[in-house]
């Protein structure tokens, strides 16, 4: 019979296996690195997309925030500016209101009664004087009544005093005035808008 060595060859296929291991391992190695390096790539492509996104959404924001800014200074203005005309027309409409007040005062004032004084509080006037009898004074409050510049006159002090051969009746009374021009001009403004 005979021997054949096979040890040699054994060794030979062992070691052509080794190196085929440890290049099989190396390509995976190669491929694993390459992979983990493409993957590494594509996330920092990707943050750095985002962060673009986002500060390209800064920008924007701080746009917006100026001129959100700038809306809310126009719209302050506007406002004051409101405020403004809303006052002098007002103050428009009591420049002819005192007009209008002292002539329906003057067509309400019968003969026989002479005022002395007069004064405004707010819408409210004070009138006092003196009055030949009481009937003037009741005809003066039904004129203020009947004006359309004046409203609920309410007498408020009446005193008779003896004057010689007649008597004199002092009085005080207060009327609420209306300020037509005002509300006139408060309808237009109203139905404007």
């Amino acid at each position: 019979m005979m021997h054949l060595n096979l040890l040699p060859w054994r060794e030979r296929r062992r070691k052509e296996q080794d190196r085929l291991l440890l290049q099989q391992g190396a390509i995976v190695w190669v491929a694993a690195a390459l992979i983990i390096f493409l993957w590494h790539m594509h996330m920092s492509s990707a943050l750095q997309r985002q962060q673009e996104r986002n500060a390209f959404l800064q920008q924007a924001i701080t746009q917006m925030d100026a001129k959100i800014a700038k809306i809310a200074k126009i719209r302050k203005t506007r406002a004051e500016l409101l405020a403004r005309m809303n006052v002098i027309q007002t103050l428009q409409s009591d420049r002819m209101q005192i007009v209008h007040t002292f002539n329906a005062l003057v067509r309400a004032v019968p003969s026989g009664v002479y005022l002395k004084a007069l004064s405004q509080n707010g819408e409210m006037f004070t009138v006092s004087g003196v009055a030949q009898s009481n009937e003037r004074v009741s005809q003066f409050m039904r004129n203020f009544a009947a004006s359309p510049w004046f409203t609920n006159p309410v007498l408020t002090v009446i005193h008779v005093v003896p004057a010689g051969n007649t008597h004199l009746s002092l009085f005080t009374l207060t009327v609420e005035g209306t300020n037509k021009l005002a509300k006139k001009a408060a309808v237009k403004q109203v139905v404007r808008r």
